[in-house]
């Protein structure tokens, strides 16, 4: 009996404990709610830099249409604005301020000319005007299969 009278002082202790602080966070919730100022001032300068946003007033067309061309053409036809380029920024290189290393490129070749032309394609991913299937050029005794070089050999006076 006196086990039982325990178990449930201490459930009650429990509910009773989860029930009031629910009732004062609810309380303290509602109460800083209502201290909180309005946001009138807020809501008007976000609905007019919507309708500038809209309007295109400060590019020279809306950003809806801007979003459709780009949907529609892709990044092909962008403007030199939003055109991915190579950077020159080697900061995020470094890393962290606090452990600075030192970061040595290899130098920039830049070309003007055009990627070579692919080869045409016959049948099967073979070249059009070779007769062997596209094999590697090599013997022709081992089907063009690549060799390794020949071992070296030490020197006979030990390198002396």
């Amino acid at each position: 009996m006196l086990l039982t009278i325990g178990i449930v002082s201490v459930a009650l202790l429990v509910g009773v404990k989860f029930v009031l602080d629910s009732y004062y966070l609810d309380m303290t919730e509602n109460y800083e709610h209502g201290m909180l100022p309005k946001t009138e001032q807020l809501d008007q300068i976000r609905a007019d830099q919507r309708g500038v946003i809209d309007k295109g007033e400060n590019g020279n067309i809306p950003v809806s249409v801007a979003m459709q061309n780009l949907a529609q053409k892709g990044r092909d036809n962008a403007g030199d604005l939003i055109s991915p380029k190579p950077s020159d920024d080697v900061d995020p290189l470094k890393g962290w301020s606090k452990l600075k290393r030192e970061v040595h490129l290899p130098p920039q070749v830049t070309t003007t000319a055009p990627p070579p032309e692919p080869m045409p394609m016959g049948d099967a991913g073979a070249n059009a005007t070779s007769k062997d299937g596209g094999a590697p050029a090599g013997d022709k005794k081992d089907g063009g299969a690549q060799h390794a070089p020949p071992p070296r050999t030490a020197p006979k006076d030990g390198g002396k």
